[in-house]
């Protein structure tokens, strides 16, 4: 075991915000720690790190193990380069490294047997370093990360708060500690560096615990999942879809018995209030002590969690172009950005821009817009344009103001209208009166996108709306822009996002742009496949020998068939875990919900296996398919 934490409570104040959190990490464990802003994750991390004292309860790590910890506002030391920065982490093997260069040219005339002796020790100590990778790793995840070579020696203090984040973190990947904290590490991440950090994170020899609610980062990821609320940590096997489902059934089953509990105590009751000082008093008395064991052992239903309520209207309608470039060029310093851009968005389109950073998603929207004068090239505007647009900078909010002097002096809200609608927006009570300077990053986005309600616009442009957001306001905001019938733009790093609202995809790069007929996820599949299917077939059994047409059309019934027995097999197991949920949905007086609900995660878990074997035959029935195509 890695790491033990045993009833740890912490409060503020009145404020309880872990109460009695206990849970176990194992070595090269990946855990997904999650939650709703403000349930006390950043509290637990900094206890975990030492950073707080628990007011109670312990946190034991193994004698020896080093944690690093990324924190969303990680900050690097002034006065280095980003190379230097990043060398810090690997300090030890450089020195050494250092050293043997120096012995190197010494032994060219005529070494002392000290500096032969000491070049032989360090270079097998060297070795045991994998010293001869520290540098090239180095590089490696450092382009990983978005600094290319050019950029290895600008000064950290000329580097913008995002990509500090993004130095901070390749240079805690490169320390390699035995536990790996990660809060939000996808924040300031375009989509490549993100799936490759999560490739990088499955295969990293410590354990991981990662806050982030970035769900397709999360899809797939964790071998358990500490899911935080009301204070308290529950605790589920992972991955993260595994935990979705497990967490969805155990709320309608726990539902349910609360549901009986509480018919049960009533009728309870009102037979003890009936007959108590009757001639069945002894029986009331009996009902009574059944009564109080069972308010003692009530189910209790965890709190709905509010979300987003509110959604972007239509005025009027805007012309059937909504722009149009023509051979658009932007830059910075005479150098340009991107160059004969020809993009048309037309009145009802969906489109998600993507990019890797610092390739110019934002500029090329700024320069559409107006914002911005262009190189060269031209942009044409259609009519009759409603535009609600979302800045991810965040920059025109007063931070002097509260949310409701906002909405009532810069959007011209009466008082109640705007308490009502910033409500819908989850500012309740206290809140609305808070300094703006007071508020979280997700906070202001939410006030942001509360004022782009009152537009109608038919076109809605977002530039990052997700950054800060939880898991349940990214949902929530799916939802409304799946309800928003006018032009969308979406500049995002959010895959499940975008494939869930966009239509079309603009991949911004620094070689050119990409236009796509499809969603993200559409996009990167089409990618994926691009290999020719021989090397996909070859790729599913790299083994195997070359088979002739008619050994080849033998495996391939062969492998239908148990595709067939697979699939019986899975309605076998859908048919009897359908019944065991009939049965825990009219659960008998005397029924052993546990070991019930026991026997239901096993079946689900079988279930979620042979659906894998499942899945693994039909891809090899696809290469068998490709490789027949291609000996025909």
């Amino acid at each position: 075991m890695l790491l033990h934490v045993s009833g740890v409570s912490k409060s503020f104040g009145t404020d309880i915000i872990l109460e009695e959190v206990s849970f176990k990490l194992d070595r090269r464990q990946k855990t997904l720690l999650l939650g709703r802003n403000g349930a006390g994750k950043t509290t637990l991390l900094k206890i975990l790190t030492g950073q707080l004292s628990p007011d109670s309860g312990s946190v034991n790590l193994a004698r020896g193990a080093k944690v690093g910890y990324l924190r969303q506002e990680e900050q690097v030391e002034r006065g280095l380069t980003v190379l230097e920065e990043a060398e810090k982490a690997r300090s030890e093997e450089l020195a050494v490294r250092s050293r043997l260069t120096e012995l190197e040219e010494r032994l060219e005339n005529n070494p002392s047997e000290e500096e032969l002796e000491e070049y032989a020790t360090l270079h097998e100590h060297f070795m045991e370093l994998e010293g001869y990778a520290a540098e090239r790793d180095l590089r490696t995840v450092l382009a990983r990360m978005g600094f290319d070579e050019t950029e290895l020696d600008k000064p950290t203090t000329a580097l913008s708060g995002g990509e500090r984040t993004r130095l901070a973190l390749a240079r805690l990947l490169l320390e390699e500690p035995d536990l790996l904290i990660l809060d939000e590490p996808t924040n300031h991440l375009d989509l490549q560096a993100a799936e490759w950090l999560e490739g990088w994170l499955r295969g990293y020899p410590g354990a991981v615990l990662i806050v982030s609610h970035d769900r397709a980062f999360l899809e797939g990821m964790g071998d358990q999942v500490l899911d935080m609320r009301e204070g308290r940590v529950f605790s589920y096997p992972g991955p993260f879809e595994k935990f979705r489902k497990l967490r969805e059934e155990e709320e309608i089953r726990l539902a349910e018995v609360a549901k009986r509990q509480a018919q049960e105590i009533a009728k309870l009751d009102e037979y003890v209030r009936r007959f108590m000082n009757s001639q069945r008093t002894a029986q009331a008395r009996g009902r009574e002590k059944m009564l109080i064991k069972l308010q003692e052992s009530k189910v209790t239903v965890s709190k709905k969690e509010r979300s987003m309520s509110a959604g972007f209207q239509v005025g009027k309608r805007s012309g059937d172009i909504v722009w149009e470039t023509k051979a658009l060029t932007q830059g910075f310093g005479g150098k340009p950005l991107f160059e004969n851009v020809e993009w048309t968005v037309r009145a009802g389109d969906r489109w998600g821009v993507v990019g890797e950073n610092g390739a110019g998603k934002s500029t090329l929207i700024k320069t559409i817009l107006g914002r911005l004068d262009p190189m060269a090239g031209t942009v044409r505007l259609g009519a009759n344009l409603v535009m609600g647009y979302f800045a991810q900078d965040v920059t025109n909010l007063d931070p002097s103001m509260s949310p409701l002097d906002y909405m009532v002096w810069e959007c011209d809200m009466l008082p109640a209208d705007a308490r009502n609608l910033l409500g819908r927006f989850l500012f309740s009570g206290e809140d609305v009166f808070r300094p703006i300077s007071t508020l979280s990053g997700g906070e202001k986005n939410k006030l942001v996108l509360a004022s782009l309600t009152l537009l109608n616009p038919n076109l809605l442009i977002l530039d990052e709306p997700t950054n800060h957001l939880d898991m349940a306001s990214r949902e929530a905001l799916a939802e409304v822009l799946n309800e928003y019938k006018g032009t969308l733009v979406l500049i995002s790093h959010d895959r499940w996002l975008l494939e869930q609202v966009t239509e079309k995809t603009l991949d911004v790069r620094r070689t050119g742009l990409v236009e796509w007929p499809g969603n993200y996820a559409e996009y990167r599949r089409r990618q994926v496949r691009a290999e020719p299917a021989r090397a996909a077939a070859v790729e599913a059994k790299p083994e195997a020998p070359a088979m002739s047409p008619r050994e080849l059309s033998k495996e391939i019934q062969r492998t239908m068939r148990e595709i067939e027995e697979s699939e019986s097999e899975i309605a076998d197991l859908e048919e009897e875990i359908k019944r065991l949920e009939d049965k825990l949905g009219n659960l008998p007086p005397n029924a052993d919900v546990l070991a019930m609900t026991t026997q239901y995660q096993g079946l689900r878990e079988t279930l979620d296996g042979q659906m894998a074997v499942w899945a693994e035959l039909g891809e090899r029935l696809e290469g068998l398919r490709g490789l027949q195509g291609v000996s025909s």
